[in-house]
Formats: structure tokens, sequence, C-alpha cells
């Protein structure tokens, strides 16, 4: 590096005494040395992971098994409630197909002076109501229970008993819905769907909503207007399956008035 230096001084006019190249050298030196230190690489740092200490470690594991243990319990809960779902369905269709059974040999059993005091019975309890005030929604299961009567009389002087004493228990089973003060407090679950033999006539008292099932919840089919003509094929309850032109859904009895 000396030499070279003399060289390069060598093509100036002036003169450096060695002195001063010395002192050049040694800055140089010391510039290089300097420049080398400055370039060395910063040591990263790494950052240790907070141990975990054993206690810690403990308490999950313990929170983790509590967890699963109460899943357990709620997936054992669910399926008891499941199976004892099931258990009361079974019996109740059985029940259910026991009372079809003993209603169908009670008809076949049926005789002429059985099905003349049933009939008799009948058409008294509704001589009784035609003396007493009853609302509009009654009138309605009023007249079917005269239809059934009626239909009943026919199969009796057929010699169908059977068909007759069938007629004349759905005729009952409506009586008992007129006169039962109760049954507005009575939910759709505990009534049973009662198809109509003669459907009957109706029109709407003011503009009720024609309903795809029978509770106030359900979607609206239809609008239908004060005195718009509708006909009733089925009872549950305090509500009626009305077919109209177009639709078939469900009223509130309260809503429809007799078609004179």
């Amino acid at each position: 590096m000396k030499n070279l230096l003399l060289q390069a001084i060598s093509f100036y006019p002036l003169k450096i005494s060695i002195v001063s190249l010395n002192q050049l050298i040694f800055f140089l030196f010391v510039l290089n040395l300097a420049g080398c230190v400055s370039q060395e690489p910063t040591p990263i740092q790494i950052t240790e992971p907070i141990p975990v200490t054993a206690s810690q470690d403990e308490g999950l594991k313990n929170e983790i098994v509590r967890l699963e243990k109460m899943i357990a319990e709620k997936d054992e809960l669910i399926k008891s409630q499941q199976m004892r779902q099931q258990s009361q369905a079974q019996v109740l269709r059985e029940v259910n197909k026991e009372a079809t059974r003993t209603q169908v040999k009670l008809h076949r059993l049926a005789t002429k002076p059985s099905t003349a005091s049933a009939i008799a019975e009948i058409e008294v309890a509704l001589e009784h109501l035609k003396q007493v005030k009853i609302s509009a929604a009654d009138q309605i299961l009023q007249i079917q229970v005269q239809h059934l009567v009626e239909t009943a009389s026919i199969f009796y002087e057929k010699d169908q008993y059977a068909q007759a004493m069938n007629h004349i228990s759905q005729a009952k089973h409506l009586i008992s819905l007129i006169t039962n003060s109760d049954r507005k407090r009575t939910s759709i679950e505990n009534n049973s769907l009662l198809v109509f033999h003669t459907p009957i006539k109706l029109r709407a008292k003011v503009n009720v909503n024609l309903r795809k099932e029978p509770n106030t919840r359900s979607p609206i089919l239809a609008t239908l207007k004060k005195g718009a003509p509708l006909t009733a094929n089925a009872g549950l309850g305090l509500w009626l399956r009305v077919q109209t032109e177009g639709n078939q859904g469900w009223i509130l009895s309260t809503s429809l008035e007799i078609e004179e």
C-alpha cells in the first residue's frame, strides 16, 4: 500500500515528506479498521418463552377433564329424554290402537235396539240445544249434529247398525263440545280432528284470515272479506277447516256464521 501511495504522489508536483506519508498511511489504516468494526452484524435477541409451572399445567388438565365430564352428562341427559319421549309416544299409539279396536268391536256388536236408543238420545239432546241460546260457532256444530243424526237414521232403516253407531258417536262428541264451557281454554293438543260427513255452508262475519294450520301463529294463506262464502269440512276445537274457491285452510269458528 505504501508503494502505491508513493506512485500516486509522484504525479503531483508537490513534495510530501516521509513523515506525512506515514501519518497518512496510519490514518487510512484507522479508517479501514473502523469501517470493519462498524460492519459487524448486530446479534439477534431470542426471546425465551415463559415457562409454564407445573401447577398451572395441572389446573388446565383438571379444567379440561371437568368440561368433558359436563358434556358427557348433558349428552346422557338428552339421550334419556329422547328415550322417554319415544316410550311415551309408543304407549300413546298402543292406547289409540286399542281404543280404535274397541270402538270397531262395539260397532260390530251393535243391535237394532241399542242403535235406536242411541239415536233417540241424540235427538233429545238436539231438542234441548234448540231451547237454549248458543254461540254462532256452536250453531255450526249443531247443524253438523243434525246431519249426523239424519244419516244415522238412514243407515238404521237399512239395518246397517254399525254405520249408524259410527255417526251417532261423532254426534255425541260434537254435543259434548257444544255443552263444554271450558272448551275455549282447551289446547289444540287435547282435541282431535273431526271430519264432517256432510260439509256445512258458511260465510265470514268479518274480514278474516285463512291460515295454513289451526293456530294464530300459522302463515296466512288468504284474507277473506266479510260475507265471503265457504264450506267447512272438518273441525278441531274452535277451529274449522274450510274450503274456499282456491284454497283450503283453517278459520276460527267465531268468525263465521251459517249461510241462510
